[in-house]
């Protein structure tokens, strides 16, 4: 009888939790997911059917709000139009800057593209939505600004590594820039991974600041990638 009943709760989690995955890799909340999948085992492949509904519903948020800018088709074709990923994280920060600082004078142009999952998009109001991304832009709004660069400011919904590579393949950009978390690999794949593999322009992958003495060039040009064991 407890065999049973533990092939039955196993069965349930596992089910559960492979949608929980399937969702959380579209771009919705982890921590959301992770328990609608653990309490609702093979009935969150339904409420994951309402999630697909729902992600239609929400606007795709990549106005961007420029002040007092030069339009990139102005600019000198040998300057680099960078994109970056801002999560709010130092590491996303030093890696915006560092990159500023490499290239310097080369830039046409920064924009710091912040994603929003699904779940957190849904039904925001528009101060909301001001109010998060601003908070995770803010330090290296004011670092850039300090070096005498003026950011864009852009915003998208759904998943991060998916988002940044639609960014990256509008034309816009010349470079991706991200900061690495240097997370153990997960399920998932890390952000910076799977935007490498399917971003059609070059990328810039930077350590934390503590970690950047140990980095490597990458052979396939895509730029750095941590040296780690």
């Amino acid at each position: 009888m407890w065999q049973v009943i533990m092939i039955v709760l196993v069965g349930w989690i596992l089910v559960g939790l492979s949608v929980a995955l399937v969702m959380i890799r579209r771009g919705h909340d982890v921590v959301i997911w992770l328990v609608l999948g653990v309490a609702a085992g093979p009935f969150a492949i339904a409420l994951a059917g309402l999630g697909a509904y729902l992600e239609r519903q929400i606007p795709v948020l990549k106005t961007v709000e420029i002040t007092d800018q030069p339009r990139t088709d102005q600019l000198l074709t040998d300057r680099i139009r960078m994109l970056a990923g801002i999560d709010g994280s130092d590491a996303a920060t030093h890696a915006v800057v560092a990159a500023a600082t490499m290239f310097g004078a080369r830039l046409s142009s920064v924009t710091l593209l912040t994603t929003l999952d699904y779940d957190t998009a849904f039904g925001a109001s528009a101060a909301r939505v001001d109010r998060i991304i601003g908070d995770a832009q803010a330090a290296a709004v004011r670092t850039l600004s300090a070096m005498g660069l003026r950011p864009h400011s852009a915003r998208a919904s759904g998943g991060a590594a998916e988002q940044i590579a639609l960014s990256a393949a509008s034309g816009h950009y010349d470079l991706i820039v991200l900061g690495s978390h240097r997370r153990r690999q997960s399920p998932l794949g890390s952000v910076t991974n799977r935007v490498a593999e399917r971003s059609p322009i070059p990328g810039l992958i930077i350590p934390p600041a503590r970690l950047a003495a140990a980095t490597t060039t990458d052979a396939t040009g895509l730029g750095t990638r941590e040296n780690t064991p």
